[in-house]
């Protein structure tokens, strides 16, 4: 292989491992990527889901909240909150139960909020009530 040809594949493998780390690490639809400080102040909806990675019905949500954060990319800002890593939030917002799910406005005031698992297609239901399609 000739030097030129060394050198473009080497800069190729280099931009497309840049383009993966980049898009990676700037993805705003995964949730908890911003805080929920953030994600109020956004002026977008939000959905934070507070919980503990040692939960079961909280790693059963994880799922259903990543794919609500790719579907509504854009429109409503999907946020969880390790209850361990943010005491003060926690008991700012009165969780009592694990995982609770809170709907803000774009305002950041809350609407609603739900205790335990909760199925994708009633979230949404929810979503639609609070106008986001």
């Amino acid at each position: 292989m000739k030097t030129a040809q060394k050198l473009s594949l080497a800069l190729s493998v280099l931009l497309l491992c840049l383009l993966a780390v980049i898009g990676c690490s700037t993805d705003p639809a995964a949730p908890s990527d911003i805080s929920l400080e953030q994600a109020l102040s956004s002026g977008r909806p939000t959905l934070a889901e507070f919980g503990r990675g040692t939960c079961v019905p909280c790693r059963e949500m994880k799922p259903i909240l990543e794919e609500l954060a790719a579907e509504f990319k854009g429109k409503l800002n999907v946020v969880i909150v390790e209850i361990d890593d943010h005491m003060d939030q926690t008991r700012e917002h009165g969780i009592m139960a694990i995982p609770t799910q809170i709907f803000f406005d774009s305002s950041g005031k809350e609407i609603t909020r739900h205790i335990g698992f909760y199925a994708q297609a009633d979230i949404i239901a929810q979503l639609q009530k609070m106008g986001i399609d």
